[in-house]
């Protein structure tokens, strides 16, 4: 069974969408935001199942989730009311793939007379065809949807109108009220929404839309609805869309949690990344989900270092709770003692200010210089490097110096630099190779350098 969902900011367009897609689907379910002419979807309101009417709140995607569950079949498709199935696509829509549990569609973007075909409006690939139970929805602009299991790529576009339906003035005008929604993203040096939707003034290549979808294009571009009957619609709550909004912003009440470390923070070396064991407690009033893709994004991590990594929880932990999570940090590249805080976040909104400050003290390290004369690839030289990495005392770190030093990365598993690193080696060795004259510049320089090494 598959469902189509639709939502809608102009009724109006649905007046030529619904009819195409109606043949391929089971059921078909349309939300239009509240502040619209209802009106515009009487003529074809009997080719919908489920009518809601909802408040519209930005993101556009922010009401995705709760949209999704409105459906029923095993299959669901969104379609925007701004675009149009290509006949490959309702034949794909009529029989879902069954060793899959979703595809992503390629959207081609409608200019003049045809499609741009090249970057970045190619390719465009959605994720709009998926089994029911198998996606999830951030509810973010620019953010992907997130799907499970298995996936297919497939050769069935969908036509995307706005380009052709707005002016390059509302078209700019969309681009900067997007910007500030999810800011900073740029493609092909623009910012991304200006690369998307003002295509005026590049260079573009354009193809002709294929003869057996040129049919739906025309319909659903030139569709112009004239008022009906307002037709009967349940309406949507903004407490009820937003219970399903993955960044929705939580209740002061849901910020309180407990953390104990399980152990004291022993010394780290530069760079490392270990894992603190800490117990947290729930003490909020909303469950956290678990695991890297759980949503809302309420992780535990720390702050007060350079680096922020993140740790997901293990499993949901309900109001009350207490679980082990072993907390992954990373140490700066400078010696010393760091003072940090480890603490719960809920990404993009706030910390939850019941953290636990540590001091970490992160060792100097300790390196031994390997200079090479030569690059890796002679079987005898290779052998001599070998045995002498194989010497070292394991405490210390080797750094290999010499000639081709990716080469030096590949054979040998180990850090390798052309030239010598800065700060004090605790020890120095040097494998001279070639001439004489090559050999005695590098023993002359590991001399030096050893003169100036810790031990």
């Amino acid at each position: 069974m598959l469902s189509v969902c639709c939502q809608s900011g102009d009724p109006g367009r649905l007046a030529a969408l619904l009819p195409i897609v109606r043949p391929v689907a089971d059921e078909i379910v349309v939300a239009v935001d509240d502040r619209a002419d209802l009106r515009l979807l009487g003529p074809v309101s009997s080719l919908v199942d489920r009518l809601l009417v909802f408040p519209y709140a930005d993101p556009p995607e922010r009401a995705f989730q709760w949209l999704h569950e409105q459906t029923s079949g095993e299959w669901v498709f969104r379609i925007d009311d701004d675009e149009a199935p290509s006949a490959a696509l309702l034949d794909l829509l009529s029989a879902p793939p069954a060793d899959v549990a979703h595809a992503y569609i390629p959207r081609r973007w409608l200019w003049r007379d045809g499609w741009l075909d090249q970057f970045p409006w190619r390719p465009d690939w959605q994720l709009r065809l998926t089994r029911r139970d198998a996606v999830s929805f951030p509810g973010l602009m620019h953010v992907p949807v997130r799907a499970a299991g298995p996936a297919r790529y497939v050769e069935a576009p969908l036509y995307h109108l706005d380009l052709l339906r707005a002016d390059r003035e509302a078209r700019l005008a969309k681009a900067r009220r997007y910007e500030p929604l999810r800011p900073g993203i740029r493609l092909a040096g623009l910012p991304l929404n200006v690369a998307y939707y003002v295509p005026e003034g590049r260079d573009v290549r354009v193809e002709p839309v294929p003869p057996e979808d040129r049919g739906f294009v025309e319909t659903v571009a030139g569709a112009a609805a004239t008022p009906g009957a307002e037709p009967e619609a349940v309406r949507a709550t903004r407490e009820a869309i937003d219970a399903r909004w993955a960044d929705r912003p939580l209740p002061d009440a849901a910020y309180s949690a407990r953390l104990e470390p399980a152990a004291a923070l022993e010394p780290y070396a530069v760079g490392e990344v270990r894992a603190l064991d800490v117990r947290v407690t729930n003490l909020g009033s909303e469950t956290w989900p678990w695991g890297p893709e759980g949503l809302p994004e309420i992780r535990l991590a720390y702050h007060g270092l350079r680096s922020a990594l993140r740790t997901p929880l293990p499993h949901d932990l309900a109001p009350g709770e207490s679980t082990l999570v072993p907390v992954a940090i990373e140490a700066p590249d400078e010696p010393g003692r760091h003072g940090l805080t480890v603490d719960v976040v809920h990404e993009r909104h706030r910390w939850f200010g019941c953290g636990v400050e540590l001091e970490l003290e992160v060792l100097p390290p300790r390196r031994a210089l390997v200079l090479v004369g030569q690059p890796p690839g002679e079987a005898a030289y290779d052998e001599r490097v070998a045995e002498l990495l194989a010497s070292l005392d394991p405490a210390i770190e080797p750094v290999l110096v010499g000639p081709k030093p990716e080469w030096l990365r590949d054979r040998f598993g180990l850090p390798a630099s052309a030239e010598v690193p800065d700060g004090r080696p605790a020890a120095v060795y040097a494998l001279p190779a070639g001439r004489r004259r090559d050999r005695l510049r590098l023993e002359w320089q590991a001399r030096r350098l050893r003169r100036h090494a810790r031990g």
